[in-house]
Order: C-alpha cells, then sequence, then structure tokens
C-alpha cells in the first residue's frame, strides 16, 4: 500500500519491533523505496553535500511545518525570518523526473537557457523509480521551473521534467 511509517526506538529493540512487523504482514521495502516515498511526499533529505547549500524556504520547510516562525532559536534564524518577512525567495524545491541512464549525484546541478552557463539549482536527493529513470527533489531558480525547460549537470545535459508536489507552492 501507500503507507509508510519511520520508527525509532532504541538499538537493542530493533530486531524484536522488526520481526514483529513482518509477522504482522509489513513489507520490506528497502532504502529505496523509502527513499522515493519521502521524494513523492516532498520531504527532502540533506545530506553533507547539500546541507550548507539552502535556506529553510528554499527546501520548502516553511510549507511541510518544518520551521517554526514564533519560537525557539536555532542557526540561521535571521536569515529564515528576513526571507520571510522581507525578501522575495527565487529558489523553491520541485519534485523532477529524470530519464534512464547513469545515476545522478545529490548535489547535481541543474541548468535552464535563461540562466546560460550558470546553474538555475541543485539536486537535492535522488532514487531510481519504476520506470527505469529517476525521480528527485532539486531546488531551482522559480523562474527556471516556470518555463519549464531544465537539464542535468550541464546547458546541453538529460532534459529533467517538473512533477507536482503534494503541497501547493505558494
Amino acid at each position: 500500500g501507500d503507507d509508510a511509517f519511520v520508527l525509532a526506538l532504541a538499538a537493542d529493540q530493533a530486531a524484536g519491533v522488526y520481526a514483529a512487523l513482518l509477522d504482522a504482514g509489513a513489507a520490506r521495502a528497502g532504502t529505496a523505496a523509502w527513499q522515493l516515498k519521502m521524494i513523492r511526499a516532498g520531504l527532502p533529505l540533506l545530506s553533507p553535500a547539500t546541507q550548507e547549500e539552502f535556506v529553510a524556504q528554499m527546501v520548502n520547510y516553511d510549507l511541510i511545518g518544518g520551521v517554526s516562525f514564533t519560537k525557539g532559536c536555532y542557526p540561521g534564524q535571521e536569515i529564515v525570518a528576513r526571507t520571510r518577512y522581507l525578501g522575495k525567495l527565487k529558489k523553491r524545491m520541485y519534485r523532477v523526473a529524470i530519464p534512464a541512464g547513469a545515476a545522478p549525484e545529490v548535489g547535481t546541478d541543474v541548468f535552464a537557457p535563461a540562466f546560460g552557463e550558470q546553474s538555475a539549482g541543485k539536486l537535492v536527493n535522488v532514487a531510481p523509480a519504476a520506470d527505469g529513470g529517476f525521480e528527485a527533489l532539486a531546488v531551482l531558480q522559480i523562474a527556471a521551473a516556470e518555463a519549464g525547460d531544465l537539464q542535468l549537470g550541464r546547458p546541453a545535459g538529460t532534459a529533467l521534467r517538473v512533477l507536482p508536489l503534494p503541497y501547493p507552492l505558494a
């Protein structure tokens, strides 16, 4: 089915809980299936390759309840708040389809004609899709994503197709 769960438990409990879940009919999915599920849900998983690249709004944290503007303190809070209240966001995270071929790397640049040789975005997460291609989350210049003419890795690279997210980008 479409249900997925993430369990956080003590290491000494993991084997017993895993066995109980299998006995109850849970299906093994594997890391790639989990990553694809997260991508389709529009939930980014930042890695060392991307963790310093984006502010919270670029990866849609403000749209999915991943950042609070009213409580707590965290590194970068002033920039996040300033962007929300004063600035105009130029980048957002989108879901994209990548045709079959070599597996793209997280952090790979995305290009668009309006930006010439300058990167219009980066891949945040990538997972294999059932059709032999890949799905990814990519932080993109909003103008480039709306134009829809996107290439992976270089200006004349593999064409990407923007896919819908399960939440609005407004």
